[in-house]
């Protein structure tokens, strides 16, 4: 069985937890095996170290025990390690992982093995728990009430905690569930059901329905869908750009200067366009009456044949010579232009 104190899976627990046996006996069977600070501690400090002990009347030189408390409050003992083996001092502050010290065969012991005991309160002895279910497969993700967790595998769902319990169902991939109690060893032989087996146990509410799952790595922690967040566009080279912006701002300066003189020379044309428009329509005026003069005079002189062919047709002309008409002629158009004047 994995256990993150020795970093293995071939752990045997070679003495269980009692009212007589307030810790768990753990080896490999190989001696002197190195011994970490587990996975659920997380961190904490060694807050003192007892070089031997005495127990039943009989005292223990250089048993070391190590007492370490956890940042949540909790603690824990580690027993019958050598002092040589022993990896930490007090005050150091310690995180999973960190080794602590190495089985041993110090003390009242009977062979090479890790004695470890878990205190709910750090520096009480009469809190000390079961720690299996914080030792041991705490390889696995840790849950706890009230988790939201995705299946990755099908499994039995049992009706208590443990494999000898009636099977109510399995899981399908994908389904998730909430962590309604535990986590709890199995319960088999408690209820009469046979031998225990090695495995923690969850009750899951499944919506609709609920059960007891064991932990065999085909659950994990459900995670909402993440959003991939947006990569910003690569800067812009600023300097480039700036130099771009100046030129273009010349260009517009030119421009605007030749819109500027095209201008200058659009009113001047438009300027001498109104004053031709003016001396022509001057013009047409002086013609319409140059026009009608020259009616007038047509008039006149029309007028004036007709009065001389009528002088002739009467006889009273007669003695006048060309030149006289041609004067009475004058005289009658000048009198006439006066007469417009």
């Amino acid at each position: 069985m994995y256990t993150s104190l020795f970093k293995k899976d071939d752990v045997r627990v070679t003495q269980a937890f009692s009212s007589s046996h307030k810790g768990v006996d753990l080896s490999r069977g190989v001696v002197r095996q190195p011994i970490y600070l587990p996975n659920r501690a997380v961190s904490g400090t060694v807050w003192k170290i007892l070089s031997g002990y005495t127990k039943d009347g009989v005292e223990y030189k250089d048993a070391p025990i190590i007492y370490i408390k956890h940042k949540d409050g909790s603690g824990s003992r580690y027993i019958h390690s050598y002092p040589k083996d022993v990896k930490v001092k007090v005050g150091d502050t310690v995180v999973a992982g960190q080794q602590i010290c190495c089985t041993g065969n110090s003390g009242h012991s009977h062979g090479d093995h890790l004695h470890f005991e878990w205190l709910t309160k750090w520096d009480n002895l009469n809190t000390r728990v079961d720690p299996t279910l914080f030792v041991m497969n705490d390889n696995m993700e840790t849950f706890k009430v009230g988790d939201k967790v995705i299946f990755t595998g099908v499994q039995n769902i049992r009706k208590g905690a443990g494999d000898k319990f009636d099977d109510i169902g399995d899981t399908k991939v994908g389904q998730t569930a909430t962590i309604k109690d535990g986590p709890r060893t199995s319960q088999n032989k408690q209820f009469g059901k046979g031998e225990d087996d090695d495995n923690i146990w969850w009750d899951m509410d499944f919506g609709g329905g609920s059960g007891w799952v064991a932990n065999v790595g085909k659950f994990e922690l459900y995670k909402e869908p993440e959003t991939p967040p947006v990569t910003p566009p690569d800067a812009p080279n600023c300097e480039e750009y700036v130099k771009r912006i100046q030129t273009l701002e010349e260009e517009n300066r030119g421009l605007v200067e030749a819109l500027g003189a095209s201008q200058g020379q659009v009113k001047l044309l438009n300027e001498r366009v109104e004053f031709l428009e003016a001396t022509l329509k001057s013009r047409d005026d002086e013609i319409r009456e140059t026009d009608i003069e020259l009616d007038r005079v047509k008039e006149e002189r029309d007028r004036f044949e007709a009065e001389k062919n009528e002088l002739l047709m009467n006889g009273t002309v007669k003695s006048a010579s060309i030149g006289e008409l041609i004067a009475e002629l004058w005289r009658r158009i000048t009198k006439a232009f006066r007469r417009t004047a």
